[in-house]
């Protein structure tokens, strides 16, 4: 996928909103207009009030798309129960009643996007599944893959970076592209391994996969509920990556023979997210091809969504900030041990020995979350909570993370960015300091919150770290233009911009 296409399928998404916005004011619209013919009392004045009114409303969405500003879908919502409490935090995580699946099935169309999933089955069984190969075996799997990881990361953005333009010294990349293609990659490996990888067409329909989902996400929101279907097969080309990549997952699993109970004698499965869940749950009575291809599908696109957003921001603020990159690359290298080569490192360095770094890439996060809404659940049954609010069936229920990540109590001078917040030996005097980027805390609640905290932010972690530390100690980097911009919203998510550009040339090219 070119830059060119990828501008391309943003202005598909955004054709797709503005379309879907068009064509739900002018169903009211004419609505409005024939429940007044029929009651013979319409004046041609009247007409062209509501005719002008409708266009005002889709210039005021162009208008707001242009201009990258906060924009409020047209169809109305129930207003969010937000929680702040630590108790009812834990409630909202851990209630049977509230469902984080249902939530975003509505959000994202599951029944559409992922293949006829229903969102509001609740199953035990999908959660440990996913709790025991991404948190309890996900560090194995990493320390496993470590050095194949790193390898892909580093080619990957070497092609990114043979694309850029030539200015001056320097070679100019979009970043947003160019991270999310690098990310994509390395992903690619730790989910489905080495012969996928290599699967050009495959990589391809994960990156249209993802893309897709976000545009079917705002479309879904100004489109009346009976158009979805048509809406989706629009946006998607009849879905044509989703079920390119079900067919290459099903095929590997075809080929692993899930009903067969697990010899103990055989040689454990490769180290990669699909092998490993592949290999928990056979004999199972509960999963089968179809379902367990499913499941990956969805976790691929929470796992391939975020990081590479995180990633953008963090290098943002980057170069925003020399003085923390030279902070960081002096870390970094004082932790290699080879004579600055970044490949002589491994899991438990890049992790663990570089606090500077984690506490970056988390102060990073906290300053620009990409949803100011966290832990989202959606209420399959009115639930009440203890001495709380109610909330009400079908309502949502929820915390902001924005004020979580800005509470003055635990982060002081909140609103400023503190290269050095959560490092272990930092000044500031708060129950945040030493907290590592994977913790799980009520005031840091992106990764979740208690039993059922995201089980892949150790992916995540890695996956934004191996790619910095690529960058900082072989790069030097800067904005093409300080002035360009460098996010949009929708609703309470924060997006990377797609054309914001930045200089990279070669350290031992820098006088």
């Amino acid at each position: 996928m070119t830059s060119s296409t990828v501008e391309l399928m943003q202005c598909s998404v955004l054709g797709s909103v503005l379309l879907a916005a068009a064509s739900v004011e002018l169903y009211f619209f004419l609505k409005d207009t024939s429940t007044a013919l029929k009651t013979s009392y319409i004046s041609s004045k009247r007409f062209f009030g509501r005719f002008f009114t409708w266009l005002n409303r889709l210039y005021a969405v162009f208008n707001d798309f242009r201009s990258y500003k906060f924009y409020n879908p047209l169809k109305s919502s129930r207003q969010a129960v937000i929680v702040h409490d630590v108790k009812h935090i834990r409630e909202l995580s851990q209630a049977q009643e509230l469902s984080q699946r249902a939530i975003y099935g509505d959000m994202f169309g599951f029944k559409h996007t992922m293949n006829n999933l229903d969102h509001n089955e609740q199953r035990i069984s999908r959660s440990r599944l996913y709790g025991r190969v991404l948190n309890v075996n996900g560090p194995k799997q990493l320390t496993s893959l470590f050095t194949d990881l790193q390898q892909v990361g580093i080619d990957a953005f070497n092609v990114e970076l043979q694309k850029g333009k030539q200015v001056g010294p320097s070679k100019s990349i979009k970043l947003a592209s160019s991270v999310r293609r690098t990310v994509s990659r390395m992903m690619c490996r730790a989910f489905f391994g080495e012969r996928l990888t290599k699967d050009v067409e495959f990589r391809e329909a994960l990156l249209r996969y993802s893309a897709d989902m976000v545009a079917s996400m705002g479309a879904f929101q100004v489109t009346p509920g009976f158009l979805a279907p048509t809406v989706h097969r629009w946006i998607t080309n009849n879905g044509a990556a989703m079920h390119l990549i079900l067919s290459r997952v099903n095929a590997e699993l075809h080929a692993l023979d899930l009903s067969a109970v697990k010899d103990h004698s055989e040689r454990d499965p490769e180290p990669t997210i699909l092998h490993t869940m592949a290999d928990t749950i056979r004999g199972h009575d509960y999963w089968n091809n179809d379902l367990l291809a499913q499941a990956i599908l969805g976790i691929w696109f929470a796992a391939s969504h975020q990081p590479w957003m995180n990633l953008d921001f963090t290098i943002l603020e980057l170069c925003a900030r020399p003085d923390a990159v030279a902070d960081l690359r002096s870390e970094i290298l004082s932790t290699i041990t080879d004579a600055g080569d970044e490949t002589a490192l491994d899991y438990q360095a890049v992790e663990h020995r570089m606090p500077l770094l984690d506490s970056f890439i988390k102060e990073t996060i906290r300053v620009n979350p990409l949803d100011t809404l966290a832990i989202r659940r959606k209420a399959l049954k009115p639930f009440q909570f203890t001495n709380g609010p109610a909330v009400p069936l079908n309502s949502m229920a929820c915390t902001s993370s924005y004020d979580q990540m800005h509470d003055a109590n635990a982060y002081p001078n909140p609103h400023a960015f503190n290269a050095k917040r959560f490092a272990p030996d930092s000044s500031t005097k708060s129950s945040m300091r030493g907290a590592r980027l994977v913790d799980v805390s009520d005031k840091f609640p992106v990764w979740g919150f208690g039993s059922l905290a995201c089980p892949g932010r150790f992916h995540a972690s890695l996956m934004m770290k191996l790619v910095l530390v690529h960058l900082i100690t072989r790069y030097d980097f800067q904005f093409r233009d300080e002035k360009a911009p460098r996010q949009w919203r929708w609703e309470t998510f924060t997006m990377p911009f797609e054309k914001t550009e930045i200089l990279v040339r070669p350290l031992e090219d820098v006088q």
